[in-house]
């Protein structure tokens, strides 16, 4: 699991990760979306205009989808190494469902979990190159808010149970990736 506010660099970490490692790069508002664009009910259209104002779906149609898509992955190992999960969890709720849901799917010693942080003036320097509709300033005002009041928690949860890897993501790609990679011991 690799977490961290919006604009710290998970995205292109995770990328790297999941091309040297041949793990599956599992975006979960991409699944949030691909599931949303195959269901055609209520719930989805809700979870829809959630996304699309800048919140979070709500946690347990979430860990739901990420729970049914995580278990087609394990179910075609010759396929894929492993899962890295990019914004999962983000909530207290996934958290605790997800953790207990990947440590009996997978072992608690084959969970890592990374953490990268990064001051708000480099977050919003860099969302303002990015320039993408999540990324306007005031859908960004509120992502942020929500990263400190519902995945913030999250994580602090996950270090009760588990070892948090701790990488500055201030720095260069290049220099996070390093972190990450000696911190992982690979």
């Amino acid at each position: 699991m690799v977490l961290g506010p919006p604009g710290s660099g998970k995205g292109t970490q995770i990328k790297l990760l999941a091309e040297k490692l041949g793990f599956f790069h599992f975006v979960s508002s991409k699944i949030g979306i691909e599931y949303i664009n195959s269901h055609n009910d209520s719930e989805s259209q809700k979870q829809k205009e959630r996304y699309d104002s800048g919140l979070l779906f709500d946690p347990d149609w979430m860990f739901k989808v990420v729970k049914e898509k995580t278990q087609e992955i394990y179910n075609d190992q010759d396929n894929c190494k492993g899962i890295i999960y990019d914004g999962s969890p983000r909530t207290l709720y996934e958290a605790e469902k997800l953790y207990d849901f990947l440590s009996n799917l997978f072992g608690k010693e084959n969970i890592k979990i990374i953490q990268i942080e990064a001051d708000e003036k480099e977050l919003r320097k860099r969302i303002k190159k990015r320039g993408r509709d999540i990324d306007k300033e005031e859908i960004f005002n509120v992502r942020i808010k929500v990263y400190e009041e519902e995945t913030f928690p999250a994580l602090e949860y996950l270090k009760k149970y588990h070892e948090i890897i701790v990488v500055d993501g201030n720095q260069s790609i290049e220099k996070v990736h390093q972190d990450i990679m000696e911190k992982l011991n690979l």
